[in-house]
């Protein structure tokens, strides 16, 4: 009981602390897009002077503790032969990712700002993105090697102890080349003080800071009680409905015999304990079925499923209400009536594009959703347009541009928090980021797979179409679940990302436009979603198993479809970003033609 109460308490710290953290980020990554858009002055001023040395034991530190945690776990933790073999692969690919992203980025860094030695010119003779594609035809080189020699031990020619011996080797030349990279950047930062800006990220920590100590005003008419309560009723529902969401599939461990006070050997009992934390297991079946001791990477798999999310999501409403009607303020009375009126209405057409989708995984549990995905396809292919709506919804149940009439400025000053300073101002501005990054969790769950990728499954990768294996690699279930974690996190940070670009793409709607598009536009769509799909999946049901094995070949051309999309997306945004590019500004209007005319405008201090 207590190792599980444990693990609860690990899963809720990661999950909370992700979006606590990346909300601030994700703060930050939005005053940057407006300063960009806008032209002018961004978050990057903040500045830290630091000595040189100091400075230089950050930048050697981490390299040398990663590469000892990496010999410690890759090259020591071994159990098995093919465990052993594994270690080598993962050392090995870890390897290759280390030298050719850490070329890449001093090659890019060169031809910036130029070589410091012999060693740096010649490196910088070659493009960045020579070593990237260098390092794509490694990591399959390994990739071919790990096969080989997965082979040659199954054919009893690869002997234990030479396995234990490569897998020691590889992950001590990864420790080293990881130490090694640490110390050539402390060897390349320059004698005196360095400024340390951290890509305008201080400044957002100082903003933080800052709102601790401000004066938390409190107007004189207003509801001191609920004054302070709506701040907290406006964060409180966006971070426990991330408590459903799976981040994971699960993590296996060993369930080992103990010694009694007799000196015997008992039979696994079954119970959870200490001294089995560490002894994950090593390879899983494909079907993912844990004969030892299993911890769902996931806060509550309630039988409720995705009806506690709507459950809970709906509550986020009740703060904004309180925040404007407790103010004593016209203006931020306004925007809680229209948070409370917008957020209800959008609701519904929320939970109608739902319907279909739960019409087809035959479940509300997200777990299982994600499950039926990685087995078939994602979300997005079998309802495009609930997709579509639901995104809509979301924006605008977070009340993001172009639905953020709650907060307009240009209409009410800035809404249902207009009466709020201090920390509980930043509440409020947190809570809206943490919104989205739970919003962007649950689409991700719902329609892009969640944790899964395509062709991975609990014993490794199997890429298949129909009854031909094309390729089969086997992967060590700490490494799977790893994977998976990351997947999760990343590319719910990516939808983040893509939902705060809206804000500086497209303009705010009138009041008016934003509901009757929510009742006249979603509402009708959402409802004929639900009808076609119904009809669909009813005829796919009496059609007999030709027609479900026809839909399970689509399903599987459509994840060979995402894996070339993953596998092309590194490789165009390395040919994107590090290519030269120039930017030029231009003015083409009628009154700036003029200005120009006239000599040009003065450059203020915030421009110059």
């Amino acid at each position: 009981m207590i190792v599980e109460l444990i693990f609860s308490v690990l899963k809720i710290a990661l999950v909370i602390g992700f979006c606590l953290n990346f909300s601030a980020i994700a703060v930050w990554a939005d005053r940057r897009q407006s300063a960009m858009v806008q032209h002018r002055v961004g978050p990057n001023r903040a500045v830290i002077n630091l000595p040189s040395t100091v400075i230089r034991v950050i930048l050697a530190a981490p390299g040398f503790l990663i590469g000892a945690l990496s010999f410690a776990t890759l090259g020591w933790t071994l159990q098995s032969p093919a465990s052993a073999i594994d270690r080598m692969g993962v050392s090995l690919h870890l390897f290759v990712f280390v030298a050719w992203f850490s070329l890449t980025v001093l090659a890019w860094r060169i031809n910036r700002a130029g070589a410091m030695n012999a060693a740096e010119q010649l490196i910088g003779q070659n493009l960045p993105r020579t070593y990237f594609y260098t390092g794509m035809v490694l990591h399959m080189v390994v990739f071919i090697v790990n096969a080989i020699l997965e082979k040659r031990f199954a054919a009893g020619a690869l002997q234990a102890p030479t396995a234990y011996m490569m897998a020691r080797g590889s992950a001590a030349l990864l420790g080293g080349l990881m130490g090694a990279a640490g110390v050539y950047a402390a060897l390349r930062v320059p004698a005196g003080t360095i400024g340390i800006r951290l890509a305008g990220t201080l400044h957002g920590i100082a903003d933080a800071v800052k709102m601790m100590f401000k004066e938390d005003f409190i107007p004189k008419n207003a509801d001191r009680l609920l004054h302070s309560l709506g701040p907290m009723i406006a964060m409180f529902p966006a971070l426990v409905v991330m408590a459903v969401t799976p981040f994971g599939d699960q993590l296996c461990f060993q369930d080992i015999p103990h010694k009694l006070a007799d000196g015997s050997i008992a039979k696994p009992d079954g119970v959870f304990q200490f001294d089995e934390i560490l002894r994950v297991t090593a390879m899983m079946p494909r079907d993912g079925v844990c004969e030892g001791h299993s911890v769902n990477l996931q806060i509550a798999d309630l039988n409720v499923g995705i009806l506690y999310l709507f459950a809970m999501s709906s509550t986020g409403v009740i703060g904004a209400a309180i925040a404007g009607w407790a103010s004593d303020n016209k203006f931020s009375l306004l925007g809680g009536l229209r948070a409370a009126s917008q957020m209800v209405s959008y609701e519904v057409a929320m939970g109608l594009s739902l319907m279909g989708l739960l019409l087809i995984y035959g479940t509300v549990r997200l777990g299982p959703m994600v499950q039926w995905q990685n087995d078939f396809a994602w979300g997005i292919f079998v309802q495009p347009l609930a997709f579509l709506m639901f995104l809509a919804a979301t924006m605008a149940e977070t009340k993001r541009v172009p639905f953020d009439q709650p907060e307009g400025e240009s209409e009410i000053v800035a809404g249902y928090f207009l009466e709020y300073s201090g920390f509980k101002f930043g509440m409020f501005m947190a809570g809206e980021y943490v919104e989205v990054l739970t919003a962007s969790a649950l689409i991700i769950t719902l329609f892009f797979g969640g944790y899964s990728l395509p062709f991975l499954y609990s014993d490794g990768i199997h890429v298949t179409f129909g009854d031909s294996t094309l390729l089969q690699y086997k992967m060590n279930h700490l490494a799977v679940t790893v994977l998976q974690v990351l997947t999760f996190f990343g590319k719910t940070l990516l939808f983040s990302w893509f939902q705060i670009f809206f804000r500086w793409t497209l303009p705010r709607f009138r009041y008016d436009q934003l509901m009757k598009f929510g009742w006249t536009a979603l509402l009708p769509l959402a409802i004929g979603n639900l009808v076609v799909t119904a009809v669909v999946v009813v005829a796919l049901d009496s059609a007999g198993p030709g027609a479900a094995r026809l839909l399970h070949l689509a399903g599987e051309l459509t994840q060979f479809v995402v894996a070339f999309g993953l596998l092309a997306m590194p490789v165009g945004l390395v040919w994107l970003m590090l290519r030269p590019v120039e930017t030029k500004r231009f003015l083409d209007s009628t009154a700036a033609r003029l200005v120009n005319e006239r000599g040009g405008v003065k450059a203020t201090p915030m421009q110059a």
